[in-house]
């Protein structure tokens, strides 16, 4: 029976082969539909409406189309990459699919709108991002639907790219979609099929954009003169396109399913400030065929569908055009150009990731949280431009990806409702707000300066219009009109810089922006040291220096704090607390206290940074007058319970926000164990689980790390990753179990991705940057607990962030001009120290650094030069000798909290260590000082 069996498949075998091999010529392809193009819409920009024109009828072929996607029950992730998400059933809501975005315009997958930097419609308040229509959001099909037709999507936060493989036993469909990174003005659909077998196949494309035909000039003699006109359904912003064919296709075009450049212009109706001169939209586009036919003999063919954006429309051509001839050199330049592009950010920025060693399945949580910071890096990079941009209008809490009205407002008049851009726009209407500066810029600061640069510009800049001020004269203007010198910034930042927040209430109460500012500057100057930034212009419309803009911001505060008279404290009053919208105003909130006497302290560490005293007679009464309100402001505190209060006359009934344990994380304020064992302890039951509150997740999980109280900082760190969304890592404001279709949540948070990166840097790695110097701290309260269990696997000088993860590292991290790596092991209990910087090894005296580690009893100082590193040694003698006190300045950290190593440059600590080539050990141990110091006494005794 079995040699029967055999020889029946042996037969088949061999009938299948030779139908494999039949000349080509003799298949009959009779069957194949050919297409006649005049047989479709002659609107070739709107022929493929069905999916959002609500009033056509969807034929039963299209109803089947999409109701293709079979639900596959098998794992996602399966080659194992944590930068490559994977899976085999697209999200159904759109909001889960990953942002595509280059700083200068974004979009969603697939998403029928893209936002452009800087382009807004709406009055004051009713300002929100426009959305332009996208003429490549097109979704391909087998004409013939079969079986054993499947697909997988994948997107690669590596190079920047989302594909669509779809396949079935004749072709495969394989569609590239990515907003190109060094053309910032270009979005590209790509389309490759390849043949499988001998077959002809026929593939349908579906157009999701939201234009409909309003009317068309039909006195035209020729198409290429012809214009016609389109609105978006429903019209909701009130704009008009004017379309025009710019190169009909030629035939052998036409062969190649090219379908000629079309154009499409439309002017703003509205800008924030009226009559003020409108913007306007420019769009050219390769217009996708609505079918076409691959032949045998072509086997592979690769269709390239561009569109570029401007508000200038030689520039949105010039870099249309530029595509196109990236293409006619190489079909695959134009796709490898935008790849190298973002590995040069990759490999010239720095991100913190999981060793791959320490995950073997796509199922653990090792894996599963390398995927969440990959996606982390990612969405942030995409949101700033590659180089320095002097347009760039900033980093909204949502990216470029959202802040045009919302879908389900755009059959109803936006005038009517109120609260407007929480309401009917997306992620805030596009608008900057303090979020940038407070999370997002210190993030991006520790890894790539060029990026940084461009946010901390987008507080200056002048907007596309050069009719109004510039940001920063708006923000003097602001203060003027309140009576207050300096700067004040917006509560939510447009395009003129004045206030387009939805509420009163945020546009007058909600102060803190300018204080948000001058942390993010300093977070900047620690990790870079730019002197330039202080002494010289900072964009070339406009005079003023670092040093002159940091100092605007705290005269500000200065003249802001008003002295109380039966305290004789430095107090603000009348401010709103929080995010949310207040029903009443509150007097000294400490967050705003506390960052704005930073901010005036950020004055005297500028100058110090370019060797400056601050102290001198230039500027010695500025600064005395900083120092009178920095020793003496009002921080609301319970001397009964030891704890500092959210404001005076604080309730914990109140409300369901906290912003008092930013004093320790964010902000760096030194407190005692006990005070911040107290803040933590008393406020975590102000968190609501499905609330706003993630945020201040990142400040629980770093001060419980801090703390020493391991279980606590998981779960705030578990707590962080409820936000995210499977299978592509998808941040939401509020956590995904509170519904995905939540009117008011935000998706793709940004400032959600910065406090999770930073939470995890500063809890889980122990990295702090202080003004001068680099440190990595470990909790400690009990010694004698660490020495019993340093033998242990379980290891607790840094905490692990997952189960099973014994290996990260920190790459590329920038401290004064150098590149560091951080790699932590648990296994091998070490730390290593790399300095990589690429660039030559002749940098400034001030770029030569030095680490300080212990070993033992030994206090050890070792170069860290160029290709340097410097292993630190986990053993039991750490824990009885590692100082609690900084030897280069005062100890900034809680009296629990001891410092494991600190890099610094090396001129800075000449008077006090001298470090030779090979790493000289100090041989002064604490006993031989003592014999010393008794030596020297009895010497002194005898004379």
């Amino acid at each position: 029976m079995r040699i029967v069996i055999l020889a029946f498949v042996s037969i088949i075998i061999c009938v299948e082969i030779g139908l494999s091999e039949q000349n080509i010529d003799n298949l009959n392809i009779k069957k194949v539909k050919f297409v006649n193009r005049k047989s479709f819409n002659k609107y070739p920009q709107i022929r493929h409406r069905l999916l959002v024109n609500k009033n056509s009828n969807n034929s039963i072929s299209n109803v089947r189309r999409r109701d293709r996607q079979k639900v596959i029950n098998l794992p996602n992730h399966w080659d194992k990459n944590p930068f490559l998400f994977q899976t085999y059933n697209e999200p159904e809501h759109f909001h889960l699919l990953p942002q595509l975005s280059n700083g200068f315009i974004g979009t969603l997958v697939k998403n029928e709108s893209i936002h452009a930097n800087g382009l807004y419609n709406g009055v004051g308040e009713r300002s929100h991002r426009v959305r332009i229509p996208s003429m490549t959001a097109v979704k391909v099909y087998f004409s013939i639907y079969t079986d054993n037709e499947i697909s997988t999507y994948h997107f690669d936060c590596r190079k920047g790219v989302y594909i669509i493989e779809t396949k079935n036993n004749e072709a495969v469909i394989t569609q590239r979609f990515y907003v190109h990174r060094r053309l910032k003005n270009i979005i590209v659909n790509e389309i490759r099929v390849e043949l499988l077998t001998a077959t002809a196949i026929s593939i349908d494309t579906e157009n999701v954009t939201m234009l409909e035909l309003n009317h068309e000039m039909t006195n035209s003699p020729t198409n290429l003169n012809q214009y016609s006109y389109f609105n978006q359904m429903d019209n909701p912003e009130n704009m008009t396109y004017e379309h025009r064919v710019i190169k009909e296709p030629t035939m052998s075009q036409r062969v190649e399913m090219n379908d000629g450049i079309y154009y499409l212009q439309a002017t703003i109706p509205h800008t924030e400030i009226p009559n003020k001169r409108q913007k306007e939209v420019h769009t050219y586009y390769t217009n996708i065929p609505a079918k076409f036919v691959i032949y045998p003999d072509t086997r592979v063919k690769t269709l390239h569908f561009i569109q570029s954006i401007d508000s200038d429309g030689f520039r949105a051509r010039n870099a249309y055009e530029e595509a196109i001839r990236l293409i006619q050199q190489d079909p695959n330049s134009l796709y490898v150009s935008h790849v190298s592009a973002w590995e040069d950010i990759w490999q010239n920025s720095g991100f913190t990731m999981i060793n791959q060693a320490t995950y073997s399945d796509s199922n653990q949580e090792s894996f599963k949280l390398a995927q969440r910071l990959y996606s982390s890096f990612y969405n942030l990079y995409s949101s700033v431009p590659y180089s320095f941009d002097n347009q760039f209008y900033g980093v909204s809490p949502a990216g470029l990806a959202y802040g045009g009205l919302k879908r389900e407002f755009f059959n109803n008049s936006p005038n009517t409702q109120s609260s407007f851009n929480r309401q009917v726009s997306e992620g805030y209407g596009g608008h900057i707000t303090y979020t940038q500066d407070l999370w997002i810029l210190p993030v991006i600061s520790l890894f790539n300066q060029d990026m940084a640069k461009n946010i901390l510009n987008s507080r200056l800049r002048r907007g596309l219009n050069t009719d109004h001020v510039s940001v920063y004269q708006q923000a003097r203007n602001n203060a003027d009109q309140e009576g207050y010198q300096g700067l004040r910034y917006a509560w939510q930042q447009g395009d003129y810089g004045i206030d387009v927040s939805s509420t009163e209430d945020e546009r007058k109460n909600k102060i803190h922006t300018s204080a948000d500012i001058s942390f993010g500057v300093r977070s900047y100057l620690r990790a870079t040291h730019n002197r330039e930034y202080v002494l010289q212009s900072l964009s070339s419309d406009s005079q003023v220096r670092g040093e002159d803009f940091i100092n605007q911001i705290a005269q500000y505060w200065n003249s802001r704090f008003q002295l109380d008279s039966v305290s004789n404290l430095y107090e603000i009053k009348g401010v709103s607390f929080g995010e949310k919208t207040q029903s009443r105003l509150v007097d000294n909130d400490i967050f705003t206290n506390y960052i704005a006497a930073l901010s005036l302290d950020t004055y005297k560490y500028i100058l110090r940074i370019t060797d400056r005293d601050p102290y001198d007679s230039r500027n010695v009464q500025t600064v005395r007058d900083y120092d009178e309100k920095i020793n003496r402001v009002k921080l609301p505190y319970d001397n009964l319970r030891q704890l500092y209060l959210e404001y005076d006359n604080f309730n914990s009934q109140q409300n369901g926000e906290t912003w008092a344990p930013y004093l320790n994380y964010p902000l760096g304020k030194k407190l005692t164990y006990a005070e911040k064992k107290i803040l933590y302890d008393s406020y975590s039951s102000q968190l609501q689980t499905d609330g706003k509150s993630l945020l201040a997740y990142s400040s629980f999980l770093v001060g419980y790390s801090e703390l020493n109280e391991d279980n606590k900082a998981r779960d705030y760190l578990s707590r962080i990753t409820n936000h995210f969304s499977e299978p592509f890592m998808i941040m939401s404001e509020y956590p995904n179990s509170n519904s995905a279709l939540n009117s008011q949540n935000t998706f793709n948070y940004l400032p959600g991705y910065a406090a999770f990166v930073s939470g995890f840097i500063a809890g889980f790695c122990g990295v702090r940057y202080q003004d001068f110097q680099l440190d990595l701290v470990y909790p400690s309260e009990n010694f004698a607990e660490y020495q019993a269990q340093v033998s242990s696997s379980q290891f607790p000088v840094f905490k692990q962030p997952a189960l099973n993860t014994e290996n990260w590292n920190i790459t590329g991290l920038m401290f004064r001009g150098n590149r560091l790596d951080i790699i932590y092991d648990l296994r091998s209990k070490s730390v290593e120290i790399r300095n990589r910087r690429a660039n030559d090894q002749s940098g400034q005296v001030d770029d030569m650094l030095e680490v300080i580690s212990y070993e033992g009893t030994q206090m050890i100082v070792k170069p860290l030069r160029i290709g340097d590193t410097v292993t630190i040694s986990l053993s039991t003698e750490l824990w009885s000798y590692a100082p609690k006190r900084s030897r280069l300045q005062r100890n900034h950290y809680s009296d629990n909290m001891h410092i494991l190593a600190t890099v610094y440059p090396i001129q800075y600590n000449n008077q006090i260590l001298k470090a030779s080539n090979s790493g000289k050990i100090l041989k002064y141990n604490s006993i031989s000082l003592y014999v010393l110091a008794f030596v020297i006494f009895i010497r002194q005794l005898v004379e």
